[in-house]
């Protein structure tokens, strides 16, 4: 493990003859590589640098609202060919922090299982009995009633297009509508390339 200003990452030595294969690693989840080079007095060597990225993502409602040019769902729900599960929670909620380690569970199961094929996303709302006024613009911005709200939605050529939505399912439905988003999320992403 190497920690390296934005994050930690796993290493994986390349051309390397003091890295075995009994000592190789597989990773699974979604990964980012960079390759770094270094020399030293004997010999160059190249490494891999593998940075794992989280199976369920948090961003602050304010966050999502500071991009002028985009809808708060063109801002999540970014690439072709991908399913987007979003959670949508507030403080103070109690069905939202009784069914938040169920969904990063469920996250990280599905993650693990397709890759960068889905992406898993709570937005998180500031709420104070006397200041509503967050809950009210993100009830604006994403047309929920209730909390905790999970959202599906996959990218066609025509933008992001909602394939599901339910006030607190069981987590057992909102995997199986991920699955189904899937084939989805492939067919839109085949349409995208005749347009």
């Amino acid at each position: 493990m190497l920690v390296w200003g934005d994050g930690a990452y796993n290493l994986d030595l390349v051309q390397d003859p003091i890295c075995s294969p009994q000592r190789s690693h597989v990773f699974q989840g979604l990964f980012r590589e960079r390759t770094l080079y270094f020399t030293t007095t004997s010999r160059h060597s190249s490494m891999t640098v593998t940075e794992q990225l989280p199976p369920l993502e948090t961003i602050e409602f304010q966050r999502l609202k500071t991009s002028l040019d985009a809808s708060p769902i063109d801002s999540l729900v970014k690439n072709l060919g991908v399913v987007y599960v979003t959670s949508i929670t507030r403080d103070g909620c109690s069905g939202c922090a009784e069914q938040k380690p169920l969904f990063r569970e469920l996250a990280a199961k599905m993650t693990q299982k397709h890759h960068d094929r889905v992406r898993f996303t709570n937005v998180h709302i500031r709420y104070q009995p006397e200041d509503q006024r967050e809950s009210w613009e993100a009830k604006r911005a994403f047309g929920h009633a209730a909390y905790p709200t999970y959202m599906i939605h996959v990218r066609s050529h025509m933008g992001p297009l909602e394939v599901y939505r339910s006030v607190y399912p069981a987590m057992e439905e909102l995997e199986k509508q991920t699955t189904d988003a899937l084939e989805l999320a492939e067919y839109y992403e085949t349409e995208a390339s005749k347009a």
